[in-house]
């Protein structure tokens, strides 16, 4: 279904307010996304509890603004690489640390982990939404619809290749499998870091995938806006994706 975009946030958005719901992790990987990552951070800060960001070895200044922004908050830290890495190893560091923490009991089971880019391609203000859903569902992974209407016909034509490869593996349709907007339940997530790591782009796939095959309660079909278009893959990178689906 279509989640209407709210303005505002609920009043249960600021960090720690609410401890009887689920603990919100957000996870932002970025790689010279110095124009847009501290806009993203402050829009996205006030809706979780915790946030890390992964700097996949960026050349801009990326990791100096988040440096410079990470000071003024008390639940946001960032883990980095020095070279780049790729969008999957950035998303494996973090989600390798979760795990660690929910081994330890530091995190529970349902507490929720969200995957934000940093570029401002997710629309923000539906996320409390998103995460009443996956809650009043039971889901263990929901896994945003993108709204493509606005894409180029070879996005589009491409995302209905992968998607449809995508669901003809896991065994669940999947509509936008390369979506990386997502929200997951912890103990589910750290579940299926044993059975992938990811390459390049492909941890997005993989993932959706892995948790459908695991028997896990996946949804792909709620629709969202996307305000800009952005897209770095290119023509290897869904060679590469299809092959590791």
């Amino acid at each position: 279904g279509q989640v209407k975009v709210n303005q505002q946030p609920g009043d249960d958005a600021a960090p720690g307010t609410n401890r009887a719901k689920p603990r919100r992790i957000a996870v932002v990987p970025a790689y010279n996304e110095e124009p847009t990552v501290k806009g993203v951070l402050e829009r996205l800060y006030p809706l979780v509890d915790e946030l890390v960001v992964v700097d996949d070895g960026s050349t801009d200044k990326t990791r100096e603004v988040v440096e410079k922004w990470l000071p003024e908050q008390d639940n946001a830290w960032m883990l980095s690489f020095d070279d780049n890495q790729g969008m999957s190893a950035a998303y494996y560091l973090a989600f390798t640390d979760l795990r660690q923490r929910l081994a330890t009991g530091e995190i529970g089971e349902d507490d929720l982990i969200y995957t934000v880019d940093a570029d401002g391609q997710h629309e923000l203000s539906v996320l409390d939404e998103l995460r009443d859903i996956a809650v009043a569902d039971g889901l263990d992974a929901l896994i945003v619809q993108r709204d493509l209407s606005t894409y180029p016909i070879y996005k589009r034509v491409g995302n209905w290749v992968m998607s449809s490869w995508a669901s003809l593996w896991a065994g669940h349709r999947l509509r936008d499998v390369e979506s990386g907007y997502r929200i997951f339940r912890a103990a589910a997530l750290a579940d299926a870091l044993d059975y992938y790591e990811g390459y390049k782009y492909s941890e997005t796939v993989e993932v959706a995938v892995v948790l459908c095959r695991l028997g896990y309660r996946v949804r792909n079909d709620v629709m969202v806006p996307v305000p800009i278009f952005r897209s770095r893959t290119r023509l290897v990178d869904a060679a590469i994706d299809l092959a590791m689906i």
